[in-house]
């Protein structure tokens, strides 16, 4: 078995960053984009195992609903939200996320805001992406965890062992007909990279880990005819089981989900044009009508 999937046997090391305070309270877990898909079944999944939880999102009262949802599920449990558009924020609002949490353990911050939803389709070609729709993408998927992780890090680093956790994607090399997608991916892929290498050579106590996820039977694909929930195409609360067992292990980056590393691996085995056809050639069905 290759060593990248016996990792898969370790257990989970999330406990490294959950401990009460001085008054029994137990650590805080931020999720940005936490109303939906994986971001919620995140919440779900960390509230479970101990965790008060912010929840970031952009519709006030959807917060509040999961807000309560979470809360009527695990009453024990401490909830807050946190109100900001990824697409376009401002520095006023990353500062009111900070004031938010200033005043609670925070010790695990989640970048998972993200996806497609700012385009006009999930997959298209490239040179039917509006010059608006390429920069709401790289607000959403980059620009937006990038400023949040910025604005905490001092908070983080005095409040270790801490943990930045980025979900990124199996498209971060380059998949066809989400072009623009994939850059921000890449984007994050790398910077996360940094990041970890920096913390480690400061000394620090902060762990930076990249989740690379691949397909998810999330809402988006819910329309979508070409896609089912399947062995690899598993839904959000399997994959934010899948990614909590993953952290707190010494990685940088890995993968969250068992079916999604080894898929990877069977594509790694192909030359490159070959792999690239193939998924082209899966997700073309699903690929918006060119513009004439």
């Amino acid at each position: 078995m290759p060593l990248p999937l016996i990792h898969y046997l370790y257990p989970s090391g999330l406990h490294k960053y959950l401990r009460q305070d001085e008054n029994g309270e137990p650590s805080w877990a931020l999720v940005t984009g936490a109303t939906d898909g994986i971001g919620r079944a995140l919440c779900v999944e960390l509230s479970a195992r101990g965790f008060n939880v912010v929840l970031h999102g952009r519709n006030h009262s959807k917060l509040e609903r999961v807000r309560d949802e979470l809360q009527a599920m695990h009453p024990q449990r401490q909830f807050r939200t946190v109100t900001a558009d990824a697409a376009s924020f401002t520095q006023a609002n990353i500062e009111q996320i900070v004031r938010q949490v200033a005043n609670v353990p925070l010790t695990v911050l989640i970048n998972n805001v993200g996806g497609t939803g700012v385009l006009s389709s999930n997959f298209m070609h490239f040179e039917d992406t509006t010059p608006a729709e390429i920069a709401g993408v790289f607000s959403v998927n980059v620009l937006f965890a990038l400023q949040l992780t910025r604005a905490l890090l001092p908070q983080l680093q005095q409040q270790a062992p801490t943990l930045i956790m980025t979900c990124g994607s199996q498209a971060y090399v380059g998949q066809p007909y989400v072009a623009a997608y994939s850059a921000t991916k890449g984007a994050l892929h790398a910077w996360s990279r940094a990041l970890s290498a920096e913390q480690h050579a400061a000394g620090s106590q902060v762990d930076v880990l990249e989740l690379v996820i691949g397909g998810t039977y999330t809402q988006v694909f819910e329309g979508d005819s070409n896609f089912k929930p399947g062995l690899f195409m598993p839904t959000p609360d399997i994959v934010a089981r899948a990614a909590l067992d993953r952290v707190g292990l010494g990685h940088r980056s890995v993968y969250a989900y068992f079916w999604h590393r080894v898929q990877t691996f069977c594509l790694e085995l192909l030359p490159t044009t070959v792999a690239d056809s193939l998924v082209a050639d899966i997700l073309k069905p699903s690929v918006k009508a060119k513009a004439k």
